[in-house]
């Protein structure tokens, strides 16, 4: 963004005028954050990914989830909800950009390894106050359980195999299992899909700031929607407890179940097709870093790069949860 951009934006949402230049801010796979600080105070610019906006009804998505975020922090949750512009549109349009301006959250996020059992109750407590909300939004669409289909593994892993992509033979070793994993999520959507409710979907310690009083502040909405409850807890337990790292601690799992059952919280579903309903979402995730690495919805090869990195370490954490799947059902059902 250059100096034109950003002056813009500040009239665009009566920001007040910048006041040095733009900081960039790390971490996101898709989108660029920038810290803007105007005489007015200090916001967070997210650019979107230009390959991303290009999608029909993308644009309309990230409205109703801004929507989301807004009802929830009105209904007193510390959710971090998108400011609109002077014209009432929370999307700001620059010629072939597209961006959204937050109020900045003084603050750090934590990772896997240095959450304590503190900060792990007081995310099973966030989880319960979301839960217990219970939004009622006439124009969010009908709830759709998502489908994958047999032959997108197949075609995918052909077309990194011609391309020499590190991801390909791993990939296509493991087709019997994304088969039985892509059944067991499918048949946990019959029950987990009468279960649902809307929130934020996405608990992870990229989208969690913490105050200086040790508050959680849920940011990064995009993904906000129907959600079923069950499964959004042992998402964010799985999470939480590095699952991603290979070496998920148990102790930390427990504790943000233990802090949504202290805080009313309760687990409808069972452990086994929560784990099933979060290894599809992970299943998604692997198609599209797949897709990612091999071209799709990217501009740069860096982008693209990012796509094979995650796509191998995706295949390794899906090995991982289902190599343990019986240790964290029978730890969820401990909480029923």
């Amino acid at each position: 963004m250059n100096t034109a951009d950003v002056g813009h934006v500040c009239t665009m949402g009566g920001l007040g005028e910048p006041c040095g230049e733009l900081q960039a801010v790390t971490g996101g796979l898709l989108h660029r954050v920038w810290r803007l600080t105007t005489s007015q105070g200090t916001f967070a610019l997210k650019q979107l990914n230009a390959a991303i906006v290009r999608e029909p009804a993308t644009l309309d998505t990230y409205r109703m989830s801004e929507k989301i975020a807004r009802l929830m922090a009105d209904q007193g949750l510390p959710a971090v909800a998108a400011l609109p512009q002077a014209a009432g549109d929370v999307i700001y349009s620059l010629d072939k950009q597209a961006l959204l301006v937050y109020p900045w959250i003084a603050g750090q996020t934590l990772t896997c390894a240095n959450v304590d059992l503190e900060a792990a109750r007081a995310l099973g407590a966030l989880l319960a106050q979301l839960h217990a909300v219970k939004l009622t939004i006439p124009e969010l669409p009908a709830f759709e359980w998502k489908h994958f289909h047999d032959d997108d593994w197949d075609i995918l892993t052909f077309q990194a195999s011609d391309l020499n992509l590190p991801w390909a033979n791993p990939v296509r070793s493991l087709l019997p299992q994304l088969l039985e994993w892509t059944r067991a999520y499918e048949e946990a959507g019959t029950v987990l899909g009468q279960h649902m409710l809307v929130s934020h979907t996405h608990c992870e310690p990229g989208n969690v700031i913490w105050s200086a009083e040790n508050r959680p502040w849920l940011i990064d909405w995009e993904a906000a929607g129907w959600m079923n409850p069950t499964m959004e807890l042992v998402s964010a337990a799985l999470t939480w407890s590095g699952i991603a790292t290979g070496q998920p601690r148990e102790e930390i799992f427990s504790a943000i179940l233990e802090g949504y059952t202290s805080a009313g919280g309760v687990i409808q579903d069972s452990g086994r097709d929560a784990l099933h309903g979060f290894m599809g979402t992970w299943l998604g995730w692997l198609l599209f870093t797949m897709r990612r690495s091999l071209g799709e919805s990217v501009t740069s090869e860096e982008e693209e790069q990012i796509g094979i990195r995650e796509t191998s370490q995706t295949v390794a954490m899906l090995r991982l949860l289902a190599a343990h799947e019986a240790s964290w059902i029978a730890l969820v059902e401990r909480w029923r």
